[in-house]
């Protein structure tokens, strides 16, 4: 009791609340809205919007280079601005050569990715990585300034914008680009809020932004594109390379019932885990260099509290997955139910060990995480590998893949523990 009182104590729990919330409230509008949704979209045409999300993900991780990380922790203001300046610009460069690079090569590349089915919409992939690009950017600024409140009021609009657009669409018989389109815009609905307190309460900021001080951030914070930029790019696709696996073994259908699983099963990640994790970086970066004992501490409890937090959808869907999925979204999706039964697993681990390793970028450890990411690429290499040669049916597959994860995730927590333990000596 004692344990479960102390969950809401300090402003890093009230931070994470306010966060969770939001996207709580969010996450609440999807779910009533879900059933019709996936009674508008047969699971053909939401796989497809899996696959598309799966390589939007994949390329708006590194669209502004990770420059935007550097934010929240720039030693001044002027720098921080001008490392934002500096990640709109690497935003719009990447953004303009993936259209000509799409425009050229799209067919190609989609195919051997395994993504033909998105040939038809390949031209939405690059509007959508501008999206999350710039969404990403001031969300960043605004953990710098504590202003949890704008990142909240983005989770709820990104919802209803998101999901009326696909219902709207998908009544209208547009078939796969409504969830598309609804995706995109979804995302680009929280912009707004998060730069208009930029715009208007940083003028005298903005007006710092030059050549000079942007060319300096780029060589000061080389790390990030060196080292995060692409270790992030191998931690997402080692989450998103399922989907492009799943997709050439098995079909767009079984993709599309493992895309809904996988969406539903993460909403405990993105509504508790992706909050404290972004809570856990903003604390980070505030003393992390001058008190890194602290911040184990705070680690330690953050597990604690994640465990207590994750056990209650873990267990609910483990033994009612299937039928709670045939029951919300249709008899057609109850084998996505027995997806959702498999997942929950990798997202417990998920929850409960990743936010700590945000402080790989605190202490300039970079280039151990992109070993840990490069590590966990290639053993998804080797498990849907093992899965296509031996000819094992999906949910063996992902079994597998889940196992595999978990004992990463495991051993980045570890790692990021010896980090601390070395820098608590320092001091």
């Amino acid at each position: 009791m004692i344990m479960i009182k102390n969950l809401f104590k300090g402003s890093f729990i009230k931070n994470v609340l306010l966060i969770t919330g939001s996207t709580a409230f969010a996450q609440i509008i999807s779910i009533s809205l879900s059933p019709i949704i996936t009674r508008i979209y047969p699971p053909d045409e939401y796989g497809i919007l899996t696959v598309y999300t799966s390589l939007l993900t994949v390329i708006a991780v590194i669209a502004s280079l990770k420059y935007e990380m550097g934010i929240p922790i720039a030693a001044d203001d002027k720098k921080a601005v001008n490392l934002l300046g500096l990640s709109l610009i690497t935003l719009f460069v990447v953004t303009l050569l993936l259209t000509v690079i799409l425009f050229l090569f799209g067919d190609v590349i989609l195919g051997l990715l395994n993504g033909d089915v998105l040939i038809e919409y390949k031209f939405l992939i690059p509007l959508g990585v501008f999206f999350i690009g710039i969404y990403n950017i001031f969300t960043q600024w605004s953990y710098r300034r504590q202003d949890y409140k704008s990142i909240s009021a983005t989770k709820i609009s990104q919802s209803i914008f998101q999901n009326l657009i696909n219902i709207s669409l998908g009544l209208l018989k547009l078939g796969p680009i409504g969830l598309i389109i609804g995706r995109i815009f979804g995302q680009g609905a929280g912009i707004t809020t998060l730069s208009k307190p930029f715009i208007n309460k940083e003028k005298q900021l903005i007006s710092a932004v030059n050549l000079k001080s942007i060319i300096w951030c780029a060589k000061r914070y080389k790390r990030f594109p060196i080292y995060s930029a692409p270790g992030q790019f191998l931690n997402i696709v080692g989450l998103q390379l399922p989907v492009l696996f799943m997709t050439s073994i098995y079909g767009s259908g079984v993709i599309g019932l493992y895309g809904l699983a996988n969406t539903i099963v993460n909403i405990p990640m993105s509504l508790i885990g992706n909050s404290i994790a972004d809570v856990f970086y903003g604390e980070a970066s505030r003393i992390g260099r001058s008190d890194p004992r602290r911040l184990k501490d705070l680690s330690i409890k953050l597990l604690k509290k994640s465990v207590l937090i994750g056990l209650f959808p873990l267990i609910v869907m483990f033994l009612f997955g299937p039928n709670l999925f045939a029951l919300i979204f249709g008899e057609s999706w109850y084998k996505a139910g027995e997806f959702a039964r498999i997942i929950t697993f990798l997202v417990f681990t998920r929850l409960i060990f990743t936010p700590i390793t945000r402080i790989f970028n605190i202490y300039d450890k970079q280039k151990e995480s992109l070993i840990l990411d490069g590590l966990r690429v290639f053993l998804v290499l080797i498990v849907f590998g093992v899965s296509e040669g031996l000819t094992l049916n999906s949910y063996w597959s992902i079994g597998i893949y889940t196992i595999t994860m978990s004992f990463v995730y495991l051993i980045s927590y570890l790692y990021a523990h010896m980090v601390l333990n070395s820098k608590i000596k320092e001091y």
